[in-house]
């Protein structure tokens, strides 16, 4: 079995509020040392970036998938991280956990409406108070940490 021991946060980069959002919530204990997470803001000039994703992909024990219409209709999400990470999910027991930021197709898309989202299609995160989408976030981050705790 693949060593799985990375948190993945799959996202459109016109979702990227959203991404610096769950970072900080992430952020305490990623200084602790209790996860190393990986998004594509790790990416960096100079570095073979599909070779950078296929790699953190592979290292992926959570995948955190911040689900929107621009998640749905990226070609590179649905084709290159989605497979390989609901693919990890049956076959080495990863946790995927969607995070529906906008109305979209979450609940009609086959591959994804099976795993349990962090919050209700009904009430997405861009139609909540702030309090009510911290909530969501930091729900998001302790099921992080206790998933890489307790494995």
């Amino acid at each position: 079995m693949v060593q799985r021991t990375e948190v993945f946060i799959s996202y459109s980069h016109r979702d990227a509020e959203w991404l610096k959002r769950l970072q900080l919530y992430l952020a305490p204990l990623e200084e602790a040392g209790q996860l190393s997470r990986w998004d594509d803001t790790r990416i960096t000039a100079g570095m073979k970036w599909r070779k950078e994703i296929a790699q953190a992909l592979a290292r992926a024990r959570v995948a955190v998938l911040l689900v929107s219409d621009a998640f749905l209709a990226s070609a590179f999400i649905t084709r290159d991280e989605l497979p390989p990470l609901l693919k990890a999910a049956e076959q080495d027991g990863a946790l995927v956990v969607p995070v529906i930021v906008s109305p979209c197709r979450y609940a009609r898309t086959p591959a994804l409406k099976e795993f349990q989202a962090a919050n209700s299609p009904a009430r997405t995160l861009e139609e909540m108070e702030p309090a009510e989408w911290k909530r969501v976030l930091l729900g998001v981050s302790e099921l992080i940490e206790d998933t890489l705790t307790n494995p």
